[in-house]
């Protein structure tokens, strides 16, 4: 019902009290009887102040409003920020983030730790007294286990480039067992030719058959032999390794990582299990000669898909999927009431005793339900601020001198909002030059360039790419999707950081020059017409206007352009995107750690999270490869910025992508949410570390 509607009723009902307090009789006022006193007029209640905002609900529950939902809870498995949020509430690992920092860390299943000079093994004395949520202890070869299952288990497009980079410099665990094998090769090769006769005589040719071919690497792991398989298991093994007598656990890296700790901070590599436990429950239990059975599996395929037995504050009560996920307090968690996290931070069992995870993907009914108190955090997209600022209160700014990112507080307000906080997080509409178009696919239209669909080869065409980017309206999307809160992207790596480059857009809004491009290309699109599909996350409001943007602007170059804009529940767009069959799809990237090799390698290198699918062809694949790896061979600074600069530059002449937006972030709490606190490396922003929150009844 409108605003206007209801004020209407209002009138009315006003009007009709009047009418009938006009025709009631007056009351005759009583005389006093002699010698009695009269009595005397009561007295004026005092008016009493009802507290803005809406009344305080569900004591103890915290309870969050988003859209979207994990694929799984096995945190060796998950690769998105919905899931990890959820498992860094019940996982730990041996270290976390102090507070809002991100380079700095404080023990958590490890009392301290130390790393020899190279920076290449670290060891990590390892906490006692800790249980696991159904019942076992916890021992240091449980850590080790953990993170050789992760690196064991890998699977296509998930988080282990990163632990396999720190400890082998691979990218996969087929190329770890490829080095693996090829060290192995190589030293009976050396140790057979000790024993061997002298060579032959100059200008004696060997024998027929006398030369070796040396070690050919195997395609996939299911090629491998046995005896090479149990061997890479135990190289694996060999890099983390634990002893319980001495309570330590001794991480043996390929070469030194600035981003180690930080990695160990991440639910997928720093989630504990019990080792026990898992095995008991079908998962991998150690055995070298049984982890291929283990390796790469479906995300429901795992133990941990919807259970959780970790060491941390919370455990995983129940998940229903497409409704809810409900967490319940760890009553008999190991940390003491006098040893706080930090200065000031939590100690203790949690505060709050249940956090409910609801999944709506309508912002109304969200804020209905924000509104009402049956919400304490919802998800605002950013074109729905307006409706929240005329309710701010108390607002937290942390770019002061921007009154775009910093809204003023109302009279009356009752909000908290924090506002302005530089997000690291980016987004670009990605381009697939290799679709899938096996067994059909509807997100290409008819599969060929005939005014209908796209060819599986369509973004291979630099001259199309470069089309896309001139044909998006970069100032409407900032404006609309954003409302104002961030800008336009400049390639992979975001502001501020080693290798940005702060000299202006390479691409605007200009229809002109988008028609030129399209022009240019030689398979004939600007006469063929053609029809694609974008996909976007259902319920991310930022990213559907943003498709819809692009959509505006390539439509309106060439009526011959069609283009429909698709929404998919989160896991189903992952699934997607891992089989390729995505020509187009805008989705962002949180980092992993703060450095900008965890920004070009996953969108450029041809093994990285987004590279993969974004299938870039020779030879720009070779030459971006070549040089995210020598980038990050150096530890100096000065040597890896000028070829980062050169990285993102290349990255827009060549749009491999369309660079969208990074974004400030803005967050809305009600008012008794205490303890909030900003850090950009956490997956969920509102959920991330609830143990660090309280919920206090005003």
């Amino acid at each position: 019902m409108s605003k206007k509607i209801l004020s209407l009723l209002s009138l009315l009902l006003i009007a009709m009290l009047v009418l009938t307090a006009c025709g009631a009789e007056e009351p005759v006022a009583q005389e006093p009887v002699d010698g009695e006193p009269a009595a005397e007029e009561p007295a004026e209640e005092p008016a009493v102040e009802e507290p803005a905002g809406p009344p305080f609900k569900n004591p103890g529950t915290y309870v969050y409003v988003t859209f979207g939902e994990p694929e799984t809870l096995d945190p060796a498995w998950t690769y998105e920020t919905s899931g990890s949020g959820i498992e860094n509430n019940i996982y730990e690992g041996v270290v976390w983030f102090e507070k809002d920092r991100t380079d700095k860390f404080v023990g958590v299943l490890a009392t301290d730790w130390s790393a020899n000079e190279a920076g290449d093994v670290w060891t990590f004395n390892i906490r006692d007294g800790v249980t696991f949520h159904e019942g076992g202890t916890l021992e240091p070869h449980d850590i080790a286990y953990s993170m050789q299952r992760a690196l064991l288990q890998d699977r296509i497009d998930g988080p282990h480039w990163m632990t396999h980079e720190v400890f082998f410099g691979t990218y996969s665990m087929l190329e770890t067992l490829n080095l693996a094998a090829e060290e192995a090769y190589n030293a009976a090769m050396a140790e057979a030719a000790e024993g061997e006769e002298a060579a032959p005589a100059e200008g004696e040719e060997p024998a027929e058959g006398e030369e070796e071919a040396g070690f050919v690497p195997y395609e996939s792991l299911a090629d491998a032999s046995a005896e090479d398989l149990e061997m890479a298991c135990e190289y694996v093994k060999s890099a983390i390794v634990s002893d319980d007598a001495a309570g330590t656990v001794t991480y043996n890296l390929a070469n030194p990582a600035p981003w180690f700790l930080a990695i160990l901070a991440n639910s997928f590599a720093g989630a504990t299990y019990d080792q026990e436990w898992m095995a008991d429950n079908g998962a991998w239990d150690g055995d070298c000669t049984t982890w291929l059975d283990f390796n790469d599996p479906a995300a429901e395929e795992t133990v941990l898909f919807n259970f959780g037995n970790g060491t941390g504050p919370y455990k995983l009560d129940h998940w229903t999927p497409g409704e809810e996920i409900v967490l319940v307090r760890n009553e008999n968690y190991w940390r003491a009431e006098d040893d706080p996290m930090w200065e000031g931070g939590p100690s203790g069992i949690p505060s709050i005793e249940r956090f409910v995870y609801l999944m709506v993907d309508e912002f109304g009914t969200r804020l209905a339900m924000y509104e009402a108190g049956d919400a304490d955090v919802i998800t605002v997209d950013p074109q729905f601020y307006s409706q929240m600022e005329p309710n701010y209160g108390t607002v937290f700014c942390f770019d002061p001198d921007n009154p775009v990112t910093c809204p003023e507080e109302q009279p009356g307000g009752w909000m908290q909002v924090y506002s302005g906080y530089q997000q690291a997080v980016m987004t670009p509409a990605q381009f697939n030059q290799a679709i899938n178009a096996e067994g059909g696919n509807v997100l290409m239209g008819s599969g060929e360039l005939d005014g209908n669909g796209i060819p599986p080869d369509f973004f291979t065409d630099v001259h199309i790419r470069r089309a896309f980017s001139w044909c998006m309206d970069y100032e409407t999307m900032i404006a609309e999707a954003l409302n104002g809160q961030g800008a336009q992207a400049q390639g992979p790596i975001i502001a501020d950081m080693l290798g940005y480059r702060d000299d202006g857009y390479l691409y605007s809004y200009d229809l002109d020059k988008c028609a030129e491009e399209f022009q240019a290309s030689e398979t004939g699109v600007w006469d063929t017409g053609f029809y694609m599909q974008i996909a976007y996350n259902t319920g991310n409001e930022t990213r559907r206007l943003a498709a819809e943007i692009l959509k505006a602007g390539i439509e309106a170059v060439n009526p011959n352009f069609q283009i429909s804009v698709v929404g998919m529940p989160w896991p189903v767009l992952l699934n997607t995107r891992r089989e390729q069959k995505l020509p187009i799809y805008v989705g962002g990237w949180l980092e992993d750690f703060h450095d900008p090799h965890n920004w070009v390698h996953p969108f450029l290198h041809s093994g990285g999270a987004y590279g993969r699918v974004a299938n870039i062809q020779d030879p720009l694949k070779t030459t971006f490869d070549t040089m995210i790896e020598e980038a990050a061979s150096y530890a100096d600074p000065e040597q890896r910025r000028p070829i980062y600069e050169e990285l993102q530059l290349l990255a827009q002449t060549e749009a491999p992508m369309i660079w969208l937006y990074q974004t400030v972030g803005r967050i809305h709490l009600s008012p008794w949410m205490q303890g909030w606190y900003f850090n950009s490396a956490y997956s969920g922003t509102a959920f991330s570390y609830i143990y660090a929150l309280d919920k206090v009844a005003p």
